[in-house]
């Protein structure tokens, strides 16, 4: 299982163009470019994090926000805020009765969908459809957290195609 979460501890870090510099945003090691991928993510009694998918190209730089407009699909929790949101052009709330502990991520490249699942409810949170990028450009699963306190646990690192025959 892999973690991630906010270190208290700042580190000099190279200033790479596939690195954040402002955002607390980590990508999944492998980008897909085709099939349907699922996998799980334990956010617990995380306080605020997003989930979701970035195309490769996506703007790592500076501040944004997590949009399809700049190359993310995500949802996004906020405890502070008392938010659950899909970060989409213009968010679109979410009940907050939605929150789970454990997520289903389902990425459909071909059909340009992007699907959150609660895994406990066995329930659909919310879709992307009508996905924008470029064919076979690289989309990466991405995480972030500002809990320094819980962890987002990836249940599955290296999410295998999913047969259609599920």
């Amino acid at each position: 299982k892999t973690r991630v979460r906010v270190g208290e501890t700042w580190q000099d870090l190279p200033d790479n163009p596939e690195r954040f510099d402002y955002w607390e945003c980590v990508l999944g090691r492998e980008g897909f470019t085709s099939e349907r991928r699922y996998w799980q993510v334990q956010v617990g009694g995380n306080t605020w994090w997003g989930l979701g998918v970035s195309r490769e190209t996506a703007k790592r730089k500076g501040w944004f926000i997590t949009t399809p407009q700049q190359g993310y699909w995500t949802v996004e929790w906020d405890e502070d805020e008392d938010e659950f949101t899909a970060l989409t052009d213009c968010q679109t709330p979410l009940p907050r009765s939605l929150k789970p502990q454990k997520l289903g991520v389902y990425l459909d490249y071909e059909e340009g969908q992007l699907s959150f699942y609660n895994v406990e409810t066995r329930s659909h949170i919310y879709t992307f459809t009508d996905m924008e990028f470029k064919p076979n450009e690289k989309l990466y699963p991405l995480f972030y957290t500002e809990d320094s306190d819980t962890d987002l646990v990836l249940e599955s690192p290296d999410p295998d195609p999913v047969s259609t025959a599920d």
